[in-house]
């Protein structure tokens, strides 16, 4: 008689997170973050890769590693926006159909999510809150708890730092 054994895997989400709401790009949104926070946020050559609804979808990161502070900063896209070609009997011969996914569906409104490795005192919090709030074109910017996220695992993957552009 074979038995069959379960393990039960959960990561450690030991990072603090912001959501961004904002019309900028992401470019433009790093920089920005970059002259406030003092980082020094790159673009990750690869996107972050996710199979959602049988779809592959891409979200672009910036990625800083702080090697003062031991700690890596990551600015994620929420949303990726596809145009998904379908052949039509009626109308056009071929119509351009967005298709929109989401990193963190549970969070749609948020474009961006801000992660810092490790956590940071309520005071750490709100002083990083309050220099984002001065970049003009922030709409929203409110502090995250990712074990209250359903979807929380995709905001963990793994860097590497040959991989961002200098």
């Amino acid at each position: 008689m074979s038995k069959i054994l379960a393990i039960d895997f959960e990561y450690d989400h030991d990072y603090t997170l912001f959501g961004i709401y904002t019309p900028l790009e992401d470019f433009r949104l790093a920089f920005l973050l970059n002259d406030k926070l003092e980082l020094k946020l790159r673009k990750y050559r690869e996107d972050l890769d996710l199979f959602l609804k049988n779809e592959k979808s891409s979200f672009s990161i910036y990625i800083f590693d702080d090697e003062k502070k031991m700690t890596t900063w990551s600015l994620i896209a929420n949303k990726n926006i596809q145009a998904k070609t379908e052949l039509r009997q009626i109308g056009n011969l071929f119509d351009d159909q967005p298709i929109q996914s989401f990193l963190i569906p549970e969070k749609k409104r948020v474009d961006f999510f801000l992660k810092m490795d490790g956590q940071l005192s309520y005071e750490e919090t709100k002083e990083i809150i309050q220099k984002i709030k001065t970049i003009n074109q922030i709409v929203t910017l409110y502090a995250i708890d990712p074990n209250d996220l359903k979807s929380r695992d995709n905001l963990i993957f793994e860097t590497n730092p040959d991989f961002i552009y200098q």
